[in-house]
Formats: C-alpha cells, structure tokens, sequence
C-alpha cells in the first residue's frame, strides 16, 4: 500500500525507510522548495495536446526537481520533439549542461502505420506512434533556443540501452527516463542511470500510465529495494540518490 506525503517533514521521513512507493502531495515538493528559499519563477510552453506530451503538473515537478538538486548536468533519455529538452534548458544556469539521447533516423521503415486512436489502445502501438512522428517532425521544440542555450545541449543519436554511459557521460545529477518503455528498456536505462548519478535525482516519467503499464511494474518491482517517490495526479516517479533534504 502506498504511503501519502503531504509535507516536507514527511518527505525527509520517508527518506530513511528501506523501500516502497510513496504518494507524494505537491504541495510537499512546494514547502520543501519554500524551505530552501528556491525562486518560484520558471520559464514554460502551455503543455503541448499531441500524444506523447507532458502535463502542466508534470512539467512544475521536473522544474522543482532540477531546482532542489541543481545539476551540473542532466541527461534525457527520449527527446522526441525537444520539449522538455527545452524546459531543461529553460530553467537551469548556464553551468548546467544538457544532454538528450533518443534512436537516431532510419529506424522506422518497418513499422506499420498507426493512427492516433490506435496509438492509445496498446504501449506497443503507441511507442512505434512516436518513433514514426519524431523521425518526421523532429526537434521542433529547440528550433527557437537561443544559440548560448545551445551550446549547452548536446543532442545523441543513440540506442540508450546501448550506451556505456559511464564512457559516454562520466556522471551526471539528474536523469529523466522517458525513452523506451518496455520493461527491460527502463531497467536497463534505470541500471544506466543509477551507474552514473552519485548524488542526484532519478525521474520516470509515465508511472501509472494507463498505456504504458510496463512503467509502473517496473518500478513497483524496483522499489523493494529503493525509495521512489509518485507525485500526484502527474505521470511522474522520482528516487533521490544522496541527497539530504
């Protein structure tokens, strides 16, 4: 059973527990940015409508996150169309670099084409909806960054679960997992992430998906042996690697 944090007290709490999976109010991730006197203002696009984007909630709890950790560097494991590349890019200083890894081009010839009714029906549907949509559309989101913000990003055209990420990227701070999302992709680029991040934050995003169901199994699974934090009404899941609240 879920347990319900509404506070930063409860949250600090919860850190020292062994396992589970703990609902997390944000008005918790509000007080505790409150506590450390971290600005409210951010940078945002109104939330895209197309499938495959995030939501308003989603997006004030990966911009609260990167606040509270301040990361010299985070990496995105899916790009598609750049959006939250963007809001990374937004609302981090100029110290902080942004990395975002998605399949590179030509990996799509062989999917059939599904329409977006049937992109919600099956994860196997939807993903193959997005491969398909981000090979034609590409980082359409970045085409506006300015160029001091783009000296930050770099784009890699890789497999993720591919990467040696230690080679790759050495560390990093935070990593937003939202590529793949069949189980062994996100356990494989969980294994990746938490190989790299010493002292950070781990995201997932689509945890509690009515698609993608792999997500939420995973990470039900996963939580046996580390805390991970579900924020409420949002797609997003995150564990704290040495962090002290």
């Amino acid at each position: 059973m879920q347990k319900l944090i509404e506070s930063a007290a409860a949250l600090r709490s919860a850190r020292v527990a062994k396992s589970g999976i703990y609902e997390l109010k944000l008005r918790a991730l509000l007080e505790l940015a409150d506590e450390l006197k971290i600005a409210k203002e951010y940078t945002a696009s109104l939330p895209p409508i197309d499938i495959g984007s995030i939501t308003l909630v989603d997006q004030v709890v990966l911009v609260l996150l990167a606040k509270i950790v301040k990361p010299r560097k985070i990496i995105e494991i899916g790009t598609y169309k750049g959006f939250t590349t963007r809001l990374f890019i937004e609302n981090t200083p100029e110290h902080c670099d942004v990395v975002s890894i998605d399949l590179p081009k030509g990996l799509t010839a062989h999917l059939a084409e599904t329409d977006e009714r049937s992109a919600l029906s099956s994860a196997e549907q939807n993903d193959d909806y997005l491969r398909k949509r981000q090979e034609i559309d590409g980082e359409a989101y970045l085409a506006s960054i300015t160029e001091a913000q783009r000296k930050r990003l770099t784009l890699v055209k890789e497999d993720s679960t591919t990467i040696n990420f230690k080679e790759a990227f050495q560390s990093a701070e935070m990593i937003f997992i939202d590529g793949g999302h069949e189980h062994q992709i996100v356990r494989a680029d969980t294994e990746n992430a938490f190989g790299i991040v010493k002292r950070g934050v781990i995201v997932w995003h689509d945890y509690n998906s009515k698609i993608h169901g792999d997500v939420t199994e995973y990470l039900a699974e996963f939580s046996k042996s580390q805390v991970v934090f579900h924020v409420a009404n949002s797609l997003v899941a995150f564990a704290l690697v040495n962090i002290e609240l």
